[in-house]
C-alpha cells in the first residue's frame, strides 16, 4: 500500500531512521506506519503533519467513507 508518507519520504529522500528521529518514534514504527500496516496515533500523525509542512497531512490517515447504498 503506498501511503503519503511513503511517497513523501520517497520524493524527499528520507529514510525510516531520519523520520524516526523527527518524529520521536521507533524507526520499525515508522516502517509500518509508512508502508500502511500500522496508522499513526493522533500525536504521531500531528508530528508528522508538522515535521513535513503539511504535505503529509493528518487527514492521509482516515479511512475513506465509503457512502452507503439507499434502497
Amino acid at each position: 500500500m503506498i501511503t503519503a508518507l511513503d511517497t513523501y519520504m520517497k520524493e524527499r529522500n528520507v529514510g525510516d531512521a531520519d523520520m524516526a528521529a523527527l518524529i520521536a518514534r521507533d524507526r520499525s514504527v515508522v516502517s509500518k506506519i509508512r508502508r500502511g500496516l500500522m496508522r499513526p496515533t493522533l500525536d504521531v500523525a500531528a508530528r508528522i503533519e508538522t515535521v513535513t509542512d503539511g504535505a503529509v497531512p493528518m487527514q492521509a490517515w482516515a479511512a475513506p467513507v465509503v457512502p452507503q447504498a439507499t434502497a
